[in-house]
């Protein structure tokens, strides 16, 4: 059985005071200190700490532990800078108002000022409504986050960004005059939100299918690991022997990504990209996966290599390329014989 890590939610933890910060080894600088009480109609929230340019405080609270439940505020942004100590007081959404005693989650990110999503840290805080206290630190402003449509599913697989592949998201509603097509009426289903992003092992994960591709579309093949801890991801990338091929010919460049954890995932990661261009042929590909060890490893839950319960992984993936419907036409300069990819 391939080894597969998807999203099931956020880490469980039952600390209402934390204090967090970025990894140590990665360069980032940021740190983040916070507590917060959690009444009837609002709660209050400190932060403190380090901030480096271009990163800010996120936060949204939760009905459930972990952060898994349903929103009961937006998410929210504050813009620092460098050392500060600020609160806000929000209240919940839409003037509802809560049963003391009832769960919260807190989850706490630095990110990018331009993107939420990509963030160095990220961490549910747990608690029950209770008394508010007073804020700790000036009050300040705070901007609610447009988090865009609701995603209604995806495969699960973490892509090498820390998105989730293939995701299916609401469509808002079409008007009732429409000028021109209909979006419903042009939009290909068989397409998914991210054509030619492709994972190397997509026969054993549900929704992991390539789709419809068309030759005008960049194809980039990715695979990955997982473990509890960094030292475990470095033994694996030290000892793993892979052996991935497209139509039987292998790949001359593969980008190993630095061992980094996703937001979502109490994990660390390595991804594995394959850059290889468009303008591919039409036909059907086939991708053996196969994965082995030159020692035994773990990964914290399970071991692999020589002498273990899993001493190999096998998987595949086939897709097909298309003709594309835009009436563009030029030379198919894909895949050549050998394999060219690209930084």
């Amino acid at each position: 059985m391939p080894k597969l890590k998807v999203f099931l939610g956020l880490i469980l933890l039952f600390t209402p005071i934390f204090a967090g910060s970025a990894q140590e080894d990665s360069g980032y600088t940021s740190t983040v200190n916070w507590f917060y009480s959690a009444c009837e109609d609002r709660m209050v929230i400190d932060f403190s700490g380090a901030m480096q340019l271009g990163y800010d405080l996120y936060f949204q609270a939760f009905d459930t532990y972990g952060g898994a439940g349903e929103a009961i505020t937006g998410l929210r942004r504050i813009s620092v800078n460098g050392d500060y100590a600020v609160s806000q007081v929000l209240q919940w959404l839409n003037g509802q108002t809560r049963a003391l005693g009832t769960p919260i989650s807190v989850v706490i990110r630095i990110g990018s000022e331009s993107d939420p999503n990509n963030t160095l840290f990220q961490q549910p805080s747990d608690d029950v409504l209770g008394e508010c206290e007073e804020p700790g630190s000036t009050l300040v402003e705070g901007a609610e986050v447009d988090t865009g449509p609701e995603m209604l599913s995806s495969s699960g697989v973490f892509t090498p960004d820390g998105n989730l592949l293939n995701p299916v998201y609401a469509s808002p509603p079409e008007t009732l005059v429409q000028i021109g097509a209909r979006r419903s009426e042009t939009d290909a289903p068989e397409r998914t939100a991210n054509p030619g992003l492709i994972f190397a092992l997509c026969h054993d994960v549900d929704g992991a299918d390539p789709g419809l591709l068309y030759d005008t579309d960049e194809i980039i093949l990715f695979w990955s690991w997982y473990a509890k801890t960094a030292l475990e991801v470095r033994s694996h990338i030290d000892n793993a022997q892979y052996a991935v091929t497209l139509n039987n010919e292998s790949f001359p460049i593969v980008h190993v990504s630095h061992i980094k954890q996703i937001p979502g995932s109490v994990d660390w990661w390595v991804f594995y990209t394959v850059k290889l261009g468009d303008k591919w042929r039409p036909g059907s590909y086939d991708i053996k996966f196969g994965l082995s060890w030159a020692n035994a490893i773990t990964d914290g839950y399970e071991d692999f290599g020589p002498g273990t319960a899993n001493e190999r992984i096998d998987s595949s993936c086939q897709f097909t390329i298309e003709p594309n419907p835009y009436g563009l036409e030029f030379m198919h300069e894909q895949p050549t014989v050998p394999l060219t990819s690209y930084p």
